[in-house]
């Protein structure tokens, strides 16, 4: 296991504390969950939000505008048994439990996933690296040669982050759907942004 922040209990108590209301409740409960005895996670801090590890990465908590998520890094491993993972944010092996408010958190249900999450640790199970396809295609080829700023920004994006940009676009199943998502595409770029930008300032 990589080296754990020392003060992560200290960060995470400052970071819950900045908030108020359901976010405020919804944190503290969460993380009351994810350090039942049961579970034996410690706790860390990086990406600067909370972090929960038992022989490796389990899952990761943070505070959003509208709603408190939990990510799973392993969670395309767990079956979904309580319709919660979030549709938007299916990334490689990752899957996020989104509450919206006070009424959307169940302890029991949450527990099944963290201890699916931990099961998959103690195994040594992994999520099989999928192959990087950056094949761009060809709508977002043309809105690219229309907007040099943007292109340049996505040349410059290593193979797995052109794949988020690319693999959002085509798995589209709605013609109106993909092009909604290929404009905000073009807008993020032009603002120098990776798909999951939302997620890395958390």
């Amino acid at each position: 296991m990589s080296s754990i922040d020392q003060q992560a209990s200290e960060k995470i108590d400052l970071y819950i504390a900045k908030f108020e209301g359901d976010q405020k409740i919804l944190l503290s409960e969460i993380r009351r969950v994810l350090n039942l005895a049961e579970f034996e996670l410690v706790e860390d801090w990086k990406w600067n939000a909370p972090n929960f590890k038992h022989k490796g990465m389990i899952c990761w908590l943070a505070c959003f505008k509208n709603h408190v998520g939990v990510n799973l890094f392993k969670g395309s491993l767990i079956p979904d048994a309580h319709n919660l993972y979030d549709a938007a944010c299916m990334d490689k092996g990752n899957r996020q439990l989104k509450y919206r408010a006070l009424e959307d958190f169940d302890a029991e249900k949450l527990r099944y996933y963290i201890f699916e999450a931990v099961s998959l640790n103690q195994k040594g199970e992994k999520v099989k690296a999928k192959k990087i396809n950056t094949e761009v295609p060809g709508d977002l080829k043309l809105e690219l040669s229309k907007n040099p700023q943007a292109a340049v920004f996505f040349k410059s994006l290593t193979d797995s982050y052109k794949r988020d940009y690319i693999e959002w676009i085509t798995t589209a199943k709605q013609e109106k759907t993909r092009a909604k998502r290929l404009a905000t595409t073009v807008e993020w770029l032009n603002e120098g942004k990776k798909k999951n930008w939302k997620y890395e300032k958390c």
